[in-house]
């Protein structure tokens, strides 16, 4: 990685000569004026170009400027992505900014400095969907997520997911009876699927 960043750094890529296509791989200069591996995940103008950082897995918007072609010589090929992207089974993250901040920010308080156990439950759209449990209490996060009212439940119809399915389904229950967070104004769900035409 470092003979990379050094590479580029002695010769930079050609303002505004790449032009930036959804999927693909590239060079990306980040905050601190380094250049980093990543991918294109949307195009929405020259002045705005989602990527994700390959090796490090964080986010961020770009104007194309600040992107350039990937060199042959440290394409995924020859050093695979350092950082695995993954989503969690089973529970859908609200669409509201504030709520979905509050279930980050839950997650990373919840795991960070922990030994946690990764499994792999399907896959969707190539991004591996998982089930994260503490190492040590073999406490399911994604369901203590759901018992604090802080996403929904996926409903799967595999009838392999069934007894987990249904012990989120009473989670869910539980959290909306109580009125954590999500539900603490009732079942908003039922409103938003009569008015855009959404069932459950």
């Amino acid at each position: 990685m470092e003979n990379m960043r050094n590479d580029i750094s002695s010769h930079p890529p050609v303002e505004g000569s790449y032009a930036p296509r959804r999927g693909e791989f590239c060079i990306a200069k980040f905050v601190d004026g380094e250049w980093y591996r990543a991918r294109v995940e949307k195009v929405e103008s020259a002045a705005k170009v989602h990527v994700f950082y390959i090796d490090y897995g964080n986010r961020e918007i770009l104007p194309s400027t600040r992107l350039g072609t990937l060199p042959p010589a440290f394409s995924t090929r020859v050093l695979p992505a350092q950082a695995t992207e993954y989503a969690f089974a089973f529970i859908q993250v609200p669409q509201d900014e504030d709520a979905r901040t509050d279930a980050v920010d839950s997650v990373v308080r919840d795991i960070q400095n922990t030994q946690c156990l990764l499994n792999v439950e399907h896959l969707s759209a190539g991004c591996p969907h998982v089930t994260l449990q503490f190492a040590d209490s073999k406490g399911d996060v994604g369901l203590g997520l759901v018992k604090e009212g802080l996403v929904m439940v996926e409903v799967r119809k595999e009838k392999q997911f069934q007894k987990v399915i249904t012990e989120y389904l009473n989670a869910q229950e539980s959290a909306k009876s109580a009125r954590l967070n999500l539900w603490r104004y009732g079942d908003f769900r039922a409103d938003d699927a009569d008015e855009f035409g959404y069932s459950r």
